[in-house]
This record gives structure tokens, C-alpha cells and sequence, in this order.
């Protein structure tokens, strides 16, 4: 077999792998690479990591790499708009572009992705305007990652149920508004859930008890106002359930010591009220519990003492609650 030679692309130093037909990006502009690169139309991978901190725009030629499988261009200094014309790399299985200073809204072209894409990350850039809907037709993603861009906003789109392989929806510290839809507890193969850091609404969606692989679930520092749903004590493969800085009322589910992998159960700075439920000794694996500046009322249960060996943080600071910890603590 012919060894794989890493040749150059003319009038740069990009190493060019002829038989893998990939290019590893060193610190120049992809306009360059698209000049100088006469068969860029059969390349595969177009890859560039914090590295090499590329200082540029993408092309508008960036359409014409037809072939093209993966694009990672991440932590590096991208800026200007992510182009509608990236939505004719109809082979893409992998669109990385976080970490960079893009601008401008989603193109709603990206969901002429609908092939082969299971990797949509576009987190911490500066992106606005809403999620397009037509993010709906990826049938196959996975992963969709629009974290830390500020200036996302609009309504949660309902249209995502559509996505049904996702596994991580990570759509944090947004400007995301209204409420949550109910059809997204149709996203049966959650792993990982994070809306928070956004301005939701209303409630907790009982619908959440269909998702049943979830693991994480983070909802903190919305504006939700009910009461946390029964429901959320379905999700028996939870390990993080973070709801604090929200107005949530009601009590603490005593159901919620049924899931026994819990590790960290955040509820501070909500209006939760009433007593603290003995049930919550029964989580065994529970590292963090912070139920801080709620209405909490009534004596601290003894059999906290049993979690001594396994709980790191106990934080239950600006309740009315009475007594002492057991001296384990």
C-alpha cells in the first residue's frame, strides 16, 4: 500500500493527506485553502482546533466542497456569518463551529442537512435571532449544542419533537422565552437536557416522565411558576436534577427518593414550602443537595446522619427550618 505522504497546498503550509483527503488548518484563511486547493470538491474533512486560531470569515466557496463529511472549526477566531451556503454539504455528518465570534441567525438552510448530520455545534459564538424550524428535518441528529450565544431568543420551536435520535439538547444561557413545549417529552432517547440560563415560563411539562433515558436535566434560573410536576419521579436515570433560582412553589416531591442514582438535586432560591421529606435519605449516591433561601419549614430529619459518608455539599441556609444536623456532619 502506497504510504500516506502529507503533501502541501501551493503558496501555504496546510498539510494535505492525498489518500484520507483531509485538511488540517494551521492559523490561515479558509478563503486561501479554497483558492490555492484545485480538487478541494473531493475533500472528506476540513479540521482546525483551538490551536491554530484561525482569524477569518467563511467563504462563500465553502459551498462547493461537495464531498465534504466533517467541518471543525472550533475555538479558533471564525467571525462574520455562518453562510446559507453551507447548507450544500448534503454529506456532512459533523458541522463543529463553537467557540468562535460568528454572527448573525441560524441559516434556515441548515436543515437541507437532513442526510447524514448527527453533530450540530455552534455553541459559544454570537449568534441571534430565533432557532430556525427547519432545524426539524435532521432526522438523524444526534447533538445539538446553541449554548452561551446570548442572543438567541424566541420561542423553544415546538418542531424539534421531530428530532427523535437526539441524545444532548444543550440550548443554555440564551434569551429563549415563553413556555416549554409539551411535545419535547416525545424526545425519548434524551440524555442530556440543559435549557437553563433562559426566560422560560410556566411550568415543568408533565410530558418530561416519557423520557425515561434522561440523565441530566437542567432548568435553573428561568422564570418557571408551578409546582414541580409527580411526573419528573419517572425519570429513574437521573442523575442531576437542577431546577434553583426559578419561583417553583409547592412542596418536595417525597417520590424524588425514588430515584436512586440521584447525585446532585438542586432546588435553591424557589418558593418551595413545607417540610423536608425523610425520603430523601433513601439517595444514596446523592453528593449535593442544595435547597438554600426556599420556605422550607419544620425540623431537620435525623436520618441525614446516614448521608455523612457519601453527601459533599449540604446547603439548606435561609429556610424555617428547626433543630440541629445529627453530629455526623
Amino acid at each position: 500500500m502506497r504510504p500516506r505522504v502529507p503533501t502541501l497546498i501551493p503558496n501555504n503550509d496546510h498539510p494535505v493527506d492525498p489518500m484520507m483527503r483531509w485538511i488540517n488548518l494551521t492559523g490561515q484563511s479558509p478563503i486561501r485553502i479554497l483558492k490555492y486547493e484545485p480538487s478541494m470538491d473531493d475533500f472528506l474533512r476540513l479540521h482546525s482546533d483551538a490551536s491554530n486560531q484561525i482569524s477569518d470569515t467563511i467563504p462563500s466557496q465553502i459551498g462547493s466542497l461537495v464531498k465534504l463529511q466533517i467541518l471543525r472549526i472550533f475555538d479558533n477566531h471564525l467571525n462574520g456569518p455562518v453562510l446559507g451556503e453551507v447548507g450544500y454539504l448534503r454529506f456532512l455528518t459533523k458541522l463543529s463551529l463553537g467557540g468562535n465570534f460568528l454572527i448573525g441567525s441560524i441559516p434556515s438552510s441548515l436543515g437541507n442537512l437532513n442526510n447524514f448530520l448527527n453533530y450540530l455545534l455552534l455553541h459559544n459564538n454570537q449568534l441571534s435571532g430565533p432557532i430556525p424550524s427547519e432545524l426539524q428535518n435532521l432526522k438523524n441528529l444526534n447533538h445539538l449544542v446553541l449554548t452561551n450565544n446570548k442572543n438567541l431568543f424566541g420561542p423553544l420551536p415546538s418542531e424539534l419533537e421531530n428530532l427523535r435520535k437526539l441524545n444532548n439538547l444543550e440550548l443554555f444561557d440564551n434569551q429563549l422565552s415563553g413556555p416549554i413545549p409539551s411535545v419535547l417529552g416525545n424526545l425519548k432517547n434524551l440524555n442530556n437536557l440543559t435549557l437553563s440560563n433562559n426566560q422560560l415560563t410556566d411550568s415543568i411539562p408533565s410530558s418530561f416522565e416519557n423520557l425515561r433515558n434522561l440523565q441530566t436535566l437542567f432548568l435553573g434560573n428561568n422564570n418557571f411558576i408551578e409546582e414541580i410536576p409527580s411526573s419528573i419521579c419517572n425519570l429513574t436515570s437521573l442523575t442531576v436534577l437542577y431546577l434553583s433560582r426559578n419561583n417553583l412553589k409547592g412542596k418536595i416531591l417525597q417520590c424524588l427518593g425514588n430515584i436512586s442514582g440521584l447525585q446532585y438535586v438542586m432546588m435553591s432560591h424557589n418558593n418551595l414550602n413545607g417540610e423536608l421529606p425523610s425520603s430523601i435519605c433513601n439517595l444514596t449516591s446523592l453528593q449535593v443537595l442544595d435547597l438554600g433561601r426556599n420556605n422550607l419549614i419544620g425540623a431537620i430529619p435525623q436520618c441525614f446522619g446516614n448521608m455523612s459518608g457519601h453527601l459533599e455539599v449540604l446547603d439548606m441556609q435561609h429556610n424555617n427550618l428547626s433543630g440541629t444536623l445529627p453530629i455526623t456532619f
